[in-house]
């Protein structure tokens, strides 16, 4: 389980709250957190239901993105850090990740991926690349990402 900062997931919005209730009826596995743009919801869940979830197969997704009426993603949370990141980003090639302090104690992160992976890796209007910096702010206490 992903060891939350102050920030808690906190479903006071009615949709988050449709979101999350759709996604546990028709997988059984509840989500860790959600992330949503105009067209796709990406939803964290814990490594241990991966197993379970890849049982339920490509029907799951299509039912629930029927629902929602949005795109679907499922991203694997991951204690490791390196593995978090290359969930994040799938199906892109990782090279190499580079952690920097910056000043005042904060950190940031560099990404680099192979120059033809960089669109797989940043998503449409860079939506991967904003998901990924709002789970790493998250979940890692990281404040800056970056793909190189």
């Amino acid at each position: 389980m992903p060891k939350q900062n102050s920030k808690e997931l906190k479903l006071t919005d009615p949709r988050k709250i449709y979101a999350f209730t759709v996604f546990t009826a028709l997988t059984g596995i509840t989500p860790l957190d959600y992330y949503e743009t105009e067209n796709t919801i990406s939803f964290l869940i814990d490594l241990a239901d991966a197993r379970k979830f890849r049982h339920l197969g490509i029907e799951a997704i299509r039912s629930i993105s029927s629902e929602l009426k949005k795109q679907i993603e499922v991203i694997f949370y991951s204690n490791n850090l390196e593995k978090f990141i290359q969930n994040l980003f799938r199906p892109a090639k990782i090279e190499n990740i580079i952690r920097r302090q910056v000043k005042e104690g904060k950190l940031s992160i560099l990404v680099k991926v192979p120059v033809w992976d960089r669109g797989k890796a940043l998503g449409k209007n860079s939506y991967k690349l904003y998901r990924a910096r709002y789970f790493l702010s998250k979940y890692f206490n990281i404040d800056h990402v970056k793909i190189v």
